[in-house]
């Protein structure tokens, strides 16, 4: 396997994190729960995935991620995404 920065030094990573997977996408709601199936990363109970030592890209085919595909995963997990509103202490905001 080779990269696209023509670097043949690829790490593979694959960890078990079950349900303890903390997941931060824009503009999104932060999950606490399993690996999310569809960025790229593993899936599930897993973290797994490729990336050059060199340039540090993920190699995956599965790039570019679309945001219908974000939305997508969120809808599948019945993950609110109704924006939230903070005070000015960044606190949220409950109505």
């Amino acid at each position: 396997m080779s990269c696209v920065c023509g670097s043949k030094r690829i790490a593979s990573i694959g960890a078990k994190c079950s349900d303890l997977c903390f997941t931060q996408l824009p503009d999104r709601p932060d999950i606490d729960g399993y690996v999310p199936s569809n960025i790229g990363i593993g899936g599930g109970d897993y973290v797994e995935f490729d990336y050059c030592l060199d340039c540090g890209k993920i190699q995956s085919d599965e790039f570019p991620i679309t945001q219908e595909t974000v939305d997508e995963f969120y809808e599948g997990e019945c993950i609110d995404i109704t924006p939230k509103e903070y005070d000015d202490d960044g606190f949220e905001i409950l109505t």
